[in-house]
């Protein structure tokens, strides 16, 4: 609404502004402005036109019986004899009194007709018609009357010059358009240009004219005016630049602006107002976003734009922009933005006040619920303001009260050593106060303010102060936590490992030597699953205890079923040895809970500061090592950190790192072993063995990086890319050989394989019953229903299951019937022995036997001889596969063997 009030303002002042232009209201401010504007410049005349002043010493010298008119008659033929062009006599002759010279002048006008001029002089008008003063008829009718304004008094500051005069229906030529004939006038009035300079107009006495005392060449060809001298007061009027001058001199001015072409002419009001119109438009946009002092230095300089450019269009154009009302146009719109401004600010300081007010009042309740307790006492030490919180602990009805009377010795000394000396808090301080007969812990300080208000003035003080106890309380408990197991009450591994390193500081100790002896709790997961997890915490907790009863330095719990103990001494001497024995077997005791036994293992991994240094995390670390070691082994057992241990792990790191950069630098390749029909001699199948050739370590066994790859789970991508390889090879060969790919039970527990098979076929194209997937027995032993699921998923899709490794592990006939196993392929360990190993041949001929029963296929891995490959046809094998049909090789090798002629392999030697 308020903008819409200041458009409502700027266009009223706009609209009157235009009103103004039109009815001519700013006439006089727009003639001062053309005064300034004249007297800015100054222009010279053209010094063809002479005015001869007719003065007293001349008049006087006028002989007997001569006359006035005698004498003009004599200047004349004077100024014809000097080479004047033409002359006009500026003195009115229109009295019709004889006079002595009237013939002689009857005479030099006869003598020089057509270039004498009299005057018509305009003296006011009746009722509407002009008044003139034509000269007798005795002159006029030789010498045609020029016209010439000479009202006593006239304004020209608003006025123009009119270039003719109309009388009796006669059209009278104005004296300054006679004065120069050749000049085409258009207008029929125009703007005198009063920038010429009056003084550089020619002028001479009648005198000297008569005297000779002017140049042989001065009046040659020049335009002459006889007349009455400048400062004549017979008739004057009021101009610009020069205020009050003589009719003759205006009229001078006026035909040196003819003889110059400088008859000014006015733009008239559509310009103005257009520009009126622009800079209210230009003014209404930018206002909301300018400031006062903006608006002000920018109307002043829009301003003196204006008037540069009106002076030069008066200059150089011989235009006169009427600025008057542009610049009341901008006045008005100052004084609106002024009217606006104050107005602002008078609602700002209103507005500022009830803020004020409400701020007070906002203040004064959040002093009082704040969070914090919070008391304002004033310089008399009277408390002015208390939060609910400051009540609820030191006592209701505090405002009113002195300090001394209600406040605790600690918040009443520090407020009055404020109040008192100026000495106020840098700090926050904590201190224990009791309220209600309860101790707390109280954090506070005390800040001090300069108040100049009605009701109060002077310095006052301000106690904040806060409850700490509950955090100070958490505060401790989170320290036993970062120190101490929650559970246990065993230390935990910062401050295990702070204990170890304050065991060698000084030299004695660091001679001595510590020890560090990592336990591993094995069967805690089968009281968890049998018992409850709480029969297991509690069997944690005498683990601890027990652990404690042997005198260690410090007793700690890594992680879940890992526990540590530091003791003084080495763990290669016979007393470390007997203390690693001595923690064995005091875990394995029973544990009875809550009428329950329990037994649990444990084995021992444990290192010193001789083995690994006086670094704690090296003791420990290194302790873990031995530990991982002795997880591995059977039963409980005790295993010492050596330096062997240590690079074991780091190749074992090195080999992640190196396979990690394999996978990236597609330094993998698929190479394929046949499988061959041991009846007819033909390849009907391949199995698809990962080959890895390192830039700097050559080719690397996959007995090296293949439980490399299980242990850090790169076995899920490295399988991926392998099945997609293998896939994609394969599908391009001419002969449709079967084709078998090893997959990882890791596969099968963590990655999804039967989404990764379905992409390889789906991307090579290769048929379903194509591809044959190997497992190991060990997937089998841990089985699950997950892993029954994902391989029935992979017949119902068409893929082919063999279990690989036969008889090497935990082999159980069941999951033979239940499980959907295609082929089993039977270890080379038990091939290797053939013929000779009678107990070879044995568990041969009875896997040939089962899986004849069960509808399995036999596949007999490792065949290198002959005499292996008839025995097993002999049997009843019919698939083998081994290094006496050929090595595993490159797919173009293979495609190469299956393109060459077919023959009885059992005929040939070792192929490749």
């Amino acid at each position: 609404m308020d903008r819409q009030r200041q458009l409502i303002i700027i266009a009223a002042v706009c609209a009157f502004t235009l009103v103004g232009v039109a009815a001519g209201w700013f006439a006089a401010l727009d003639g001062a402005m053309r005064d300034v504007r004249f007297s800015l410049t100054n222009r010279p005349a053209t010094g063809e036109i002479i005015l001869v002043e007719i003065d007293a010493e001349a008049v006087a010298n006028t002989g007997v019986g001569v006359g006035t008119r005698g004498l003009y008659a004599r200047a004349i033929e004077e100024l014809f004899i000097r080479g004047a062009r033409s002359v006009t006599l500026g003195i009115s002759v229109s009295s019709r009194e004889p006079d002595p010279g009237d013939a002689a002048l009857v005479r030099t006008l006869q003598t020089h007709a057509g270039r004498v001029r009299t005057i018509t002089t305009h003296r006011g008008e009746s009722g509407g018609d002009l008044t003139l003063a034509f000269p007798s008829p005795l002159f006029a009718s030789i010498a045609p009357p020029v016209y010439i304004d000479a009202v006593m008094g006239r304004d020209r500051l608003k006025g123009t010059y009119d270039t003719t005069a109309m009388h009796d229906g006669w059209v009278i030529e104005s004296f300054a358009t006679a004065l120069t004939p050749s000049r085409d006038i258009r207008p029929d009035s125009f703007f005198v240009d009063y920038a010429i300079d009056y003084a550089t107009v020619p002028r001479v006495t009648l005198s000297n004219l008569f005297d000779g005392n002017t140049a042989p060449e001065f009046f040659l060809d020049r335009d002459v005016v006889i007349g009455l001298a400048s400062y004549a007061q017979i008739s004057t009027q009021t101009v610009p630049r020069y205020g009050m001058l003589s009719t003759p001199a205006v009229e001078l001015l006026a035909a040196e602006s003819v003889r110059q072409d400088r008859m000014l002419r006015s733009m008239g009001g559509m310009p103005v107002g257009i520009i009126i119109i622009a800079g209210t438009l230009v003014f209404a946009i930018l206002r909301p976003s300018m400031t006062l002092r903006s608006a002000l230095l920018g109307s002043a300089a829009y301003s003196g734009v204006l008037e540069f450019v009106a002076l030069v269009l008066q200059v150089h154009s011989g235009l006169l922009l009427e600025t008057a009302g542009i610049h009341v146009a901008q006045a008005g719109l100052i004084i609106a933005a002024f009217w606006h401004e104050l107005e602002q600010k008078s609602q700002s300081l209103s507005k500022a006040s009830r803020e004020r007010d409400a701020m007070r009042s906002m203040l004064e309740r959040v002093v009082a619920d704040n969070f914090d307790g919070v008391v304002v006492i004033d310089r008399n030490k009277t408390i002015r303001a208390a939060s609910r919180l400051a009540e609820d602990l030191v006592g209701p009805g505090l405002v009113g009260k002195r300090l001394e009377e209600v406040l605790p010795a600690p918040f009443r000394h520090a407020l009055e050593r404020a109040l008192d000396h100026g000495d106020a808090m840098d700090a926050v301080c904590e201190t224990a106060i009791a309220f209600k007969d309860v101790e707390r812990v109280i954090e506070f300080v005390v800040t001090l303010s300069d108040i100049d208000a009605d009701e109060s003035t002077g310095r006052v003080a301000c106690l904040t102060f806060r409850d700490v106890t509950e955090r100070r309380h958490d505060e401790e408990r989170m320290s036993y936590l970062a120190l101490h197991d929650p559970l246990t009450g065993a230390a935990s591994r910062a401050r295990f490992l702070d204990e170890v390193g304050k065991q060698l500081i000084k030299p004695a100790d660091r001679f001595r030597g510590v020890g560090v002896f990592l336990i591993g709790l094995s069967r805690l997961k089968t009281i968890n699953d049998t018992l409850g997890h709480a029969h297991g915490d509690a069997l944690l907790k005498q683990v601890v205890s027990r652990l404690d009863l042997l005198g260690p330095i410090s007793v700690a719990r890594l992680e879940g079923n890992a526990f540590a103990v530091l003791r003084q001494g080495l763990t290669t001497t016979d007393d470390g040895r007997a203390f690693a024995d001595q923690l064995i077997e005091t875990i394995s005791r029973p544990y009875h809970l809550d009428g329950h036994q329990a037994i649990i293992g444990a084995r021992v991994g444990m290192s010193d500061s001789d083995l690994s240094g006086s670094s704690p995390e090296a003791i420990v670390t290194h302790a873990s090592l031995a530990l991982s070691i002795a997880i591995d082994q059977q039963g409980n057992c005790a295993v010492t950190f050596s330096k062997d241990m240590d690079a074991r792990i780091k190749t074992k790191q090195d080999m992640e790192i190196a396979l990690r950069a394999a996978l990236s630098n597609n330094e993998f390749t698929v190479h394929y072993q046949p499988q061959v029909d041991l009846e007819t001699g033909e390849i009907i199948g391949v199995e698809a063995l990962t080959r890895w050739t390192h830039p700097l370590l050559g080719t690397v066994s996959p007995a090296e990086f293949i439980p490399a790859a299980e242990e850090t789970g790169l076995i899920l991508e490295l399988g991926r890319w392998v099945l997609d390889t293998a896939c994609a090879e394969v599908a391009t060969w001419d002969k449709p050989v079967r084709l078998s790919v090893n997959v990882s039970p890791l596969q099968f527990d963590y990655g999804d394989i039967v989404g990764d098979v379905e992409a390889a076929l789906a991307a090579s194209g290769l048929a379903p019953n194509r591809l044959q997937v190997e497992i190991t027995e060990s997937l089998l032993v841990t089985e699950t229903s997950r892993a029954a699921t994902k391989l029935l998923a992979l017949r119902d899709i068409g893929v082919g299951v063999a279990l690989d490794d036969f008889g090497t592990g935990y082999s159980s006939l069941s999951y033979l019937g239940r499980l959907p196993i295609d082929t089993i392929k039977i270890d080379q360990s038990f091939i290797r022995g053939l013929p000779q190993d009678a107990e070879a041949s044995a568990i041969v001929r009875t896997v040939l036997m089962l899986s004849e029963s069960l509808g399995k296929n036999v596949v007999a891995e490792g065949i290198e001889t002959q005499d292996q490959a008839w025995l097993l046809r002999l049997a009843g094998c019919k698939i083998g596969q081994g290094y006496y049909f050929a090595r595993p090789a490159p797919a173009a090798q293979i495609i190469a063997l299956l393109s060459g002629a077919e023959q009885d392999k059992f005929t040939t030697r070792m192929i490749g």
